[in-house]
């Protein structure tokens, strides 16, 4: 056995997590946007696309009944996934050839799960009266946004480590396009903030379509990285 194929040995487990990862990103959008057409329908929000129309928050979408039930538990069973998803490359990548950086596949894993409390903080709170249950939902809304979004930095990072580590051209080339999709996320991010800066109060006609549009690539991480994970899952099995 080749030093590559010895390297690639321990790769078994990405087969459920390339599913996880799919998962991670398919239950977040499915939730969302069936409450959307749902709440629309109801005619709780207008009926619009919102990546554009910017015309109703993610959050709009589930505070009234029935909708917010079914945004309830479809958000508790995004972040219930996402935590497994993250032990489990946790535990994967500490048995592959970028196992002595421990402190960074540890500090993916917290992110990961500060990300989840956070969110769940936020779909408890959404919906409910009260103003400080609405603080807290903008800040838990605001974090699982940003630890999700570090969490998924430090992933990427650990996963171009791999390829590098493994010689595996074709998986560093779909990191780097995951690289590529988070830089473009970031730049969204400070686009958003610049335009608040320089409109103010104007500012929130365009702010819920940036929260979908961010939403969005966050979830686009999630299925890039469930391609990449099935591919190298594939190319081991055809070593084997």
């Amino acid at each position: 056995m080749s030093s590559i194929q010895a390297a690639l040995q321990p790769v078994k487990q990405p087969a459920n997590l390339s599913r996880l990862a799919w998962l991670c990103a398919l239950l977040p959008f499915l939730t969302t946007h069936t409450s959307s057409l749902v709440a629309a329908s109801l005619g709780h929000v207008e009926w619009c696309i919102p990546y554009w129309d910017s015309c109703t928050s993610i959050s709009a979408t589930g505070r009234q009944m029935p909708e917010k039930a079914w945004f309830k538990v479809g958000m508790f069973a995004s972040l219930l996934v996402t935590l497994v998803f993250w032990r489990g490359l946790k535990a994967w990548l500490s048995e592959t050839p970028v196992a002595d950086l421990q402190r960074s596949i540890q500090g993916m894993f917290v992110l990961g799960v500060l990300a989840a409390v956070f969110l769940a903080l936020y779909t408890l709170a959404l919906g409910e009266e009260g103003d400080t249950l609405q603080r807290v939902r903008r800040i838990g809304v605001t974090l699982a946004f940003a630890f999700t979004y570090l969490a998924q930095l430090l992933c990427t990072h650990l996963l171009g480590q791999y390829a590098r580590e493994t010689s595996n051209p074709p998986l560093h080339l779909l990191q780097q396009r995951l690289l590529t999709l988070l830089l473009c996320l970031l730049g969204v991010g400070i686009v958003s903030v610049m335009l608040e800066g320089l409109l103010g109060d104007n500012y929130d006609r365009y702010e819920d379509g940036f929260e979908w549009i961010m939403a969005l690539m966050l979830n686009l991480w999630f299925a890039g990285t469930g391609i990449l994970l099935g591919r190298l899952q594939k190319a081991t099995s055809n070593q084997a």
